[in-house]
């Protein structure tokens, strides 16, 4: 089983907009923020050997409004639909009430840091992300 990874985002009044919610963009910086720190801490050596995860697609299902009020949001993840340069990320963003907000999907590709091309992932880090 794919391991399922979770971060605390905290609500910023700069998050909402005229409506009183999070505005829809948001979501995905949301994504970004959980995304960038659980793969600091759980992936850094892969990308200090310069292999980088780049977004190459990404969706959301908006289920309920992000309210200021709805502080912290937490993003649960897992990665899941491996191939041999990319994976899937799948998420839930949930409120303190473990109300669910939206569901997410973002397909990551590897990228050669240096040449900025797609590349095949090694073995190792395969096996890493798949939980191994």
């Amino acid at each position: 089983m794919n391991p399922s990874f979770s971060c605390e985002i905290e609500v910023r009044f700069a998050d909402i907009d005229a409506y009183g919610h999070v505005n829809n963009a948001v979501y995905f910086t949301y994504l970004e923020t959980a995304r960038t720190k659980v793969f600091a801490q759980h992936f850094i050596d892969f990308m200090d050997s310069g292999l980088f995860f780049v977004v190459a697609q990404a969706e959301c299902n908006f289920k309920k409004a992000i309210k200021l009020a709805d502080s912290p949001v937490t993003v649960e993840f897992h990665i899941e639909g491996m191939g041999r340069s990319s994976f899937t990320v799948v998420y839930q963003l949930f409120g303190p009430k473990k109300q669910l907000f939206a569901t997410a999907k973002t397909v990551m590709v590897a990228l050669d840091a240096k040449r900025g091309t797609p590349t095949a992932m090694p073995t190792d880090i395969m096996e890493k992300l798949a939980g191994g």
